[in-house]
């Protein structure tokens, strides 16, 4: 299972939340992570959870993917600060009028200050989308009508102004004469009228290629806009050869472009709309794949590790959340990581205890991909627990450890080393009676004592794999691993319950190892003085270098626990208090996880 989002430390150092695979001689490579990071969707909040169900007034989803959503703000913010390039050049054209059909005498003031107005409006919403993260999609639809509403209707002030600029008095006082002069005006006429025919309607048609290419929308609704588009420079057409004379004495030349750039236009809208939804529709249903592992539909992708994934996923009859990881396609054809990868579900599927996660699947997918299934733990990492609120009272780190001991005392009786004993893989979630329950999870590194050559030591190439900071002296220096190199990692982390740091942490993973193996750590008392003495005693004895005086077995250790004494104890009645003070740190998703969108990662 998935522990949660990291948060600093109360020290200000961030927390070591990888584990690594450390070659000897290389200071810091991150190869390999077995832990894994709620994603922000998913991750505890700080505020109130909303509230599930549509009664709570939920908004409707968004039709669009994330990855669509996030392309479309982008295009839409783009399509605003390009705009602005032609309509700056219609600005100056009509303020200085040097080309006359622009000019000022032909769209008045009116048409500059709309040209204005609109260049002005559409930089600022461009600069303003440039500082907004991607929007919803139903604020996207509604910039997508600002901004291509303000275009439109500015192109056709233009329209209409540009091709009724023709001095209308003077050509109906020559249009009954039959001279030169008469013959030569209607020829000028003629063509002035063509040029602005071709003129306002190919910034028609660049805006509707422009909003076909740009904007996602289904084949109905391309259609439907573009369709649109091409009526109403038509309908101002119509106005035009009304009203003005020389469009009267020139319909033909007039709609003959009207229609052939804007059927031109249309057309490449249309054929661009359909073959994007089809390619969106492409990319949904191979999305749709990946989302689908036997079973098992993917929700959301809750973190990622050097093997593998985590998702929030559900089972298709059942209705259950569950976390689903799956191996990296990279290890697909590496015969060693899969080894291990089924190693790890087949010994956590041994296992029984009720402070263990539990397996509940384990499948091949169609693509060959090896996932296992496991139950869903909505809590927080006991990392997250003291980077949110500090060191623990002595009294509940008792209460956690003795929750882990069980779960290890059950996997060591199976023959089994957990090797990667550390806060972010001991999660701690509010599940009813009892509170403050704990689960160890993520036996990623598991090994077993029957194994001949334990990966657990310095294997070819000197690769030892583990997390430094809560490593085993023997682990950290290759050597034989039993149930008591787990006990070593449990007492580090008791001491970074109590402390809020890290026992043996130093500027770098080698120097991390090298004080693990030879250095002894500040006393916890010099960090919590309130700490009980045979609780530093027994955390004192937990970081023994040498296994022999150790705790032999978890059983041990539990039997220590459970003889310190406090002046409180940590009760039922004190951890339900706790979590109801504190609910709202919880990731809540409930078990309707069709209320969840698909999303393939945070963010967006």
């Amino acid at each position: 299972m998935a522990s949660t989002t990291r948060t600093p430390r109360p020290n200000g150092r961030p927390s070591p939340d990888r584990t690594r695979e450390l070659r000897l001689g290389q200071p810091d490579p991150d190869t390999d992570t077995t832990d894994f990071t709620l994603s922000a969707a998913v991750a505890p909040a700080s505020g109130p959870r909303p509230k599930v169900g549509r009664r709570a007034g939920k908004p409707r989803p968004d039709r669009l993917d994330d990855a669509t959503r996030r392309q479309f703000h982008t295009r839409l913010r783009l399509c605003c600060l390009i705009a602005t390039v032609p309509l700056a050049f219609f600005f100056v054209s009509s303020v200085t009028s040097f080309i006359d059909l622009f000019g000022y005498a032909a769209v008045g003031p009116a048409g500059t200050v709309v040209c204005g107005v609109v260049l002005v409006a559409l930089a600022a919403l461009g600069v303003w989308m440039f500082r907004t993260p991607p929007l919803p999609e139903r604020w996207l639809r509604v910039l997508e009508v600002a901004v291509f509403g303000q275009l439109a209707l500015f192109f056709a002030y233009w329209q209409f102004a540009v091709q009724t600029v023709a001095p209308d008095e003077l050509y109906r006082s020559v249009v009954d004469r039959s001279d030169p002069v008469r013959d030569l005006l209607q020829r000028n006429e003629q063509n002035r009228v063509l040029a602005a025919a071709l003129v306002v309607h190919f910034n028609w048609l660049l805006l509707i290629v422009f909003h076909a290419v740009l904007v996602p929308n289904t084949v109905a609704r391309g259609i439907g806009v573009t369709v649109a588009m091409i009526l109403t420079p038509l309908a101002i057409d119509g106005v035009v050869a009304v009203t003005h004379l020389p469009a009267q004495q020139n319909p033909v030349a007039l709609f003959a472009v009207a229609l052939t750039m804007l059927a031109a236009g249309g057309g490449l809208a249309v054929f661009g709309t359909a073959k994007t939804a089809e390619l969106q529709r492409q990319v949904a249903s191979a999305r749709e794949a990946v989302r689908e592992m036997g079973q098992y539909r993917l929700r959301r992708k809750l973190g990622s590790g050097g093997m593998g994934e985590v998702y929030l996923a559900e089972h298709r009859l059942l209705k259950r959340p569950c976390a689903l990881k799956r191996i990296h396609a990279r290890y697909l054809h590496s015969p060693e990581q899969v080894r291990r990868f089924q190693r790890e579900v087949q010994a956590t599927a041994g296992l029984r205890h009720p402070n263990t996660v539990e397996i509940y699947d384990y499948g091949v997918a169609d693509d060959g991909t090896f996932y296992y299934v496991m139950e869903y733990l909505p809590g927080m990492s006991l990392e997250d627990l003291v980077g949110r609120y500090g060191p623990l009272p002595a009294e509940r780190v008792v209460y956690l450890l003795r929750q882990v001991c069980g779960a290890l005392r059950e996997a060591h009786e199976h023959g089994l080393v957990h090797r990667d004993i550390k806060p972010s893989n001991v999660v701690v979630f509010a599940a009813g009676s009892p509170h403050d329950r704990v689960k160890l999870v993520d036996f990623g590194l598991v090994h077993t004592l029957s194994e001949e050559q334990p990966e657990g030591k310095i294997t070819r190439d000197g690769l030892i794999v583990g997390t430094p900071e809560y490593m085993s002296p023997e682990q950290a220096s290759g050597g034989g691993l039993d149930g008591r190199s787990d006990l070593f990692s449990l007492g580090s982390v008791a001491y970074y319950l109590l402390t809020g740091r890290e026992a043996f942490h130093r500027e770098n993973p080698m120097k991390t190892l090298m004080a693990v193996v030879a250095d002894t750590p500040p006393p916890v008392a010099d960090f919590n003085p309130l700490t009980p003495d045979d609780l530093l005693a027994v955390v004192a004895r937990c970081l023994h270098k040498d296994a022999a005086q150790r705790f032999q077995s978890a059983a041990d250790l539990d039997h220590a626990l459970a003889d310190c004494r406090f002046t409180a104890v940590w009760t039922e009645e004190r951890a339900e208090e706790w979590w109801a003070r504190n609910a709202d740190t919880l990731p809540g998703t409930g078990t309707d996880l069709s209320t969840l969108p698909l999303r393939d990662s945070d963010g967006g």
